[in-house]
């Protein structure tokens, strides 16, 4: 059986592999199983131990929408311009629903711009927490009345 694979590749797919991972904020371990392959299996593709089968590319397009061409050659869309994933628009939605909460009950409004720099300065915010923090919002609503 012929491969096309060399180390360097193997070490270089890796590493964009686990570019993708942490994108999606997931283990080895969770993300080896959303693959269909376990940690060991998935530890030694992201080390570029071991070439990827087309079983797993497969399932990468599938569950992560990750272009097969530019996880083998580095080349066509990168990460920041595909889709965004799931968690991503699952805590902007998050975001969204509490400012305008947080509106509603207050009897306030904002500006569209006003309010679209608040939620995005609220996702960077919360991108690096475990969750929304009601508080937090207020708090960055109250700013926003100054």
């Amino acid at each position: 059986m012929c491969s096309m694979s060399t180390p360097d590749l193997n070490v270089q797919i890796g590493e964009r592999l686990k570019a993708v991972r942490e994108r999606e904020r997931l283990s080895q371990t969770e993300f080896g199983e959303r693959l269909g392959v376990v940690l060991r299996t998935y530890a030694s593709y992201e080390r570029g131990e071991r070439s990827l089968s087309v079983e797993v590319l497969k399932a990468l397009y599938d569950e992560f929408r990750v272009d097969p061409i530019w996880l083998l050659s580095g080349l066509g869309p990168n990460l920041g311009q595909g889709a965004a994933s799931r968690q991503q628009l699952d805590l902007l939605v998050e975001i969204i629903v509490r400012v305008e909460r947080r509106l509603v009950q207050s009897r306030r409004t904002l500006p569209p711009e006003k309010k679209a720099r608040l939620i995005a300065l609220l996702y960077q915010y919360f991108q690096a927490k475990a969750g929304v923090e009601d508080d937090y919002v207020e708090q960055a609503l109250a700013f926003t009345a100054l």
